[in-house]
C-alpha cells in the first residue's frame, strides 16, 4: 500500500510525442480559429449593415434625381416619378417566402428627367408547374414611386447561365446587377435597385430580409469554433503526454 502511495506522490508530467496527433492538430488548429474569427467578422458585417438600415430607414425620402453618382446610397429612401415600362417584367428566380417558391419583379421604370431603373415591386409566388410565369400586372402612365436603394450584396449564385429570349413578356433572371442587365437591354441603368414600399404604384408583396442570418447566431457559431479549437487542443496535449497519469494521480491524492 505505501508502495502505491509513494509511485502516486512520483507521478510527474512528461511528453510523449505522438507525432500522427501533432499533424493533425497544427493542420486543424488554424482552420478552427480562422473560422471562429470569421464568423466575428461576419457578424460585425451584419451589425453594420442592420445599423445602417435602421439609421436610414426614419429619414425622409430623398428624390433620386438630387442624388449625386458616385456616392454609397444602400437602404437610402427615394422618391422618384417617371413611367414603367411594361414590356417584359424580369423574375428573379430563387425566392423563397414562407416555405414557397416563387419570384421577385423587377421592372424597368424611366424617371421623368429621363434616367432608367430597376424598380424591385416585390415578390410573387409560383406554383408547381414553372413553364407557367404568373401573370403581372401593368402600371399605364405617371407615377410617383417611394422605397429605398438596394444593391445586390457579394458574388451571386447562379444555377446555369440566364437565358435572355428577346421580344415581349417576363424574363427568368438568376442575377439582377444593374451592370449586367443594363449590358444584356443595351440600356444604361441606375446603379441601385429601387426597393418599393407597400402602397407604391404596382408594388406586389414587399418586405425584404435584410440579413439572413442575425449577428447573435454568428457570435454563437464563433463560440461553436473556438470551442472545438479548444477541445483540439486538450486532446493534442492528452495524447501527447502523461497529462492523464497527473490528473489521476492529483484525484487520488
Amino acid at each position: 500500500m505505501s508502495d502505491q502511495i509513494e509511485q502516486q506522490k512520483q507521478v510527474s508530467f512528461q511528453w510523449q510525442w505522438n507525432w500522427k496527433v501533432v499533424l493533425f492538430v497544427v493542420c486543424f488548429l488554424p482552420i478552427l480559429v480562422n473560422l471562429a474569427f470569421w464568423q466575428l467578422d461576419r457578424k460585425e458585417e451584419k451589425s453594420q449593415l442592420l445599423e445602417t438600415y435602421n439609421q436610414r430607414r426614419m429619414a425622409d425620402p430623398q428624390l433620386l434625381s438630387s442624388l449625386p453618382e458616385g456616392d454609397e446610397y444602400l437602404y437610402v429612401r427615394a422618391d422618384v416619378t417617371g413611367k414603367y415600362d411594361n414590356t417584359s417584367p424580369l423574375l428573379l428566380d430563387n425566392r423563397v417566402r414562407r416555405g414557397r417558391p416563387g419570384y421577385e419583379v423587377i421592372s424597368p421604370f424611366q424617371a421623368s428627367d429621363g434616367q432608367w431603373l430597376l424598380v424591385n415591386r416585390g415578390w410573387v409566388g409560383t406554383g408547381l408547374d414553372r413553364s407557367i410565369l404568373p401573370e403581372i400586372n401593368d402600371v399605364p402612365g405617371d407615377v410617383t414611386l417611394k422605397g429605398y436603394l438596394y444593391k445586390p450584396l457579394g458574388k451571386q449564385i447562379m444555377l446555369g447561365e440566364d437565358i435572355w429570349k428577346p421580344g415581349n413578356g417576363p424574363v427568368i433572371i438568376q442575377n439582377a446587377s444593374p451592370e449586367l442587365i443594363s449590358e444584356k437591354l443595351g440600356q444604361k441603368f441606375y446603379d441601385y435597385h429601387l426597393r418599393l414600399e407597400a402602397d407604391s404604384p404596382g408594388a406586389l408583396e414587399t418586405g425584404w430580409v435584410i440579413v439572413n442570418v442575425q449577428p447573435s447566431k454568428h457570435t454563437g457559431y464563433a463560440v461553436q469554433w473556438s470551442a472545438l479549437a479548444v477541445a483540439l487542443i486538450i486532446l493534442g496535449l492528452f495524447a501527447n503526454s502523461n497529462l492523464g497519469s497527473v490528473v489521476r494521480s492529483w484525484r487520488q491524492k
